[in-house]
């Protein structure tokens, strides 16, 4: 019985986290879309600076999650 419940739990908090996850990474991408659309289709250019925010950044991410975020790909 408690395996079962246990079982459950996780499926659900799994649930709960991927439509945490899943939210922001649309967002990123429909505001990737807009940017690109406002800057003539060329790629998005960072300086030395910005990248190295983001790599402090990234750095506290987990890894699992990171896996899952490329807020630099091209958007689909």
């Amino acid at each position: 019985m408690f395996e079962w419940f246990r079982t459950r739990l996780q499926e659900w908090a799994r649930r709960v986290q991927q439509r945490k996850i899943e939210r922001p990474l649309e967002k990123t991408r429909r505001l990737k879309a807009q940017l690109r659309e406002s800057n003539g289709g060329e790629p998005i250019r960072l300086t030395a600076e910005e990248r190295r925010r983001l790599d402090d950044l990234r750095k506290r991410i987990d890894p699992e999650i990171l896996k899952k975020i490329d807020l630099l790909a091209d958007v689909e």
